[in-house]
């Protein structure tokens, strides 16, 4: 065991009272080094023998919770200086400037956004894009979140995880959304203990949503469909938005609503609709037929730089977005009332999905226009249809009805 000396100290100064920075002085084999540490204290608010922060009576309440936070700051900073030289001596290569250097490096990297960019950057040159995109959407959610105020990654723990949670169930989204973006943390928290930046923690993600469910059919009949359309809403304006929204996402392959919310006059090409899928990158084309250009035209003069009045500032935030999105499935919940269907912004997407299969279209193709990269995922979408399906195919083996040609449907998307 090497005799490795590590004393936390404050810099001293003939004016009482004056706050005065904290750092690291690591002593091994008569060597001393320093590193400095982004923590400033009073005298009083210092306490020599015990080498940590005391909070004197009189502390107001502001500089009372700063104090706080620089203690438990001061015992992860401790925690990673022990690590560095467990691991060190593990590896009989311990020298003082060694320590100094890793410790410097292990702080400059414990930033939890910098060490998620780091990866991103990582799995980009890689050529794994769509994991990279899969973190860098987390990345997203969880600096919105905490209103883009970073943090170091000791600091993740069981509390702000399930505030994380809670956060994102209240921005309604599904379990395996929810369950999406902790999985993605919690291998970023696993590559930080792998790189021995973070202790091992097993329990960390234990009391949050990481598991697959699957999921609940929301596709609803091809009917409700008929039922909307020609449903009278002249003297409800919103639900005859809501209404029109969500038709718009059905008539566009099941089109996501956060991406129609971002739709732009820009992505209007010709005759098709040109967009970038907001959960994957990936870019999508769509025919516009006749009633998706109608819907398009008759909200012209009212959606400012977007297709749909959905959206109002020309760089959106996650807030706003989360807000419309809460606002369009409040209205779909009402509309849903007045055809007697479960209606949300997902049921669209699922619908178009199920009804195509209905209709002989392959799982193949459905994929591709759902723009999913793999067929697992589509077949989450697809409803269970009674027997229906089974029977028609059944004719189709034995009577040789309704055949089905993939050549008929191989230009459609």
């Amino acid at each position: 065991m090497y005799n490795v000396s590590v004393k936390i100290k404050r810099r001293e100064s003939a004016e009482a009272g004056k706050r005065m920075p904290l750092y690291v002085q690591i002593i091994y084999r008569r060597k001393v080094q320093k590193i400095q540490l982004p923590y400033t204290v009073s005298g009083e608010e210092w306490k020599k023998e015990k080498e940590n922060v005391e909070i004197p009576g009189d502390t107001v309440r502001d500089r009372m919770e700063e104090l706080c936070s620089i203690r438990e700051q001061l015992n992860r900073d401790c925690g990673t200086i022990r690590s560095v030289i467990r691991s060190m001596e593990k590896q009989e290569i311990l020298s003082v400037d060694e320590i100094v250097a890793t410790c410097r490096e292990r702080f400059a990297v414990s930033d939890f956004q910098k060490y998620a960019e780091y990866l991103i950057t990582e799995l980009t040159a890689e050529g794994k894009l769509e994991t990279s995109r899969h973190y860098r959407s987390t990345l997203n959610s969880f600096m919105h979140f905490r209103r883009e105020q970073s943090l170091r990654l000791d600091e993740l723990d069981p509390a702000l995880l399930r505030a994380y949670e809670s956060w994102l169930y209240a921005a309604g989204l599904c379990n395996n959304t929810v369950s999406f973006y902790f999985r993605i943390l919690r291998a970023i928290w696993n590559r930080a203990v792998k790189d021995g930046l973070v202790e091992p923690d097993t329990t960390l993600f234990s009391n949050v949503h990481t598991r697959i469910e699957k999921t609940r059919k929301r596709a609803v009949e091809e009917k409700v469909i008929q039922q909307l359309i020609v449903l009278e809403l002249t003297l409800s304006p919103d639900l005859s938005l809501a209404r029109d929204l969500f038709l718009f996402c059905y008539y566009a392959r099941g089109m996501a609503f956060v991406d129609l919310a971002h739709l732009k006059r820009e992505n209007l090409k010709g005759d098709k609709l040109v967009y970038c899928r907001q959960k994957t990158g990936q870019q999508l084309q769509v025919r516009l037929l006749p009633v998706m250009k109608k819907l398009i035209a008759r909200y012209r003069n009212v959606s400012g730089l977007y297709l749909f009045p959905v959206l109002k500032s020309p760089n959106s935030s996650y807030l706003e977005y989360t807000s419309a999105l809460r606002l369009q499935n409040k209205r779909l919940k009402k509309l849903g009332k007045l055809v007697d269907a479960d209606l949300s912004t997902y049921v669209a997407r699922h619908t178009w999905a199920s009804i195509a299969l209905q209709k002989g279209i392959s799982e193949d193709i459905i994929s591709k226009g759902m723009g999913h990269t793999s067929v697992k995922t589509t077949r989450i979408y697809i409803a269970d249809w009674d027997n229906t399906q089974l029977d028609r195919a059944n004719e189709i083996v034995i009577l040789g009805k309704g055949h089905y040609s993939k050549d008929k449907y191989k230009d459609a998307f």
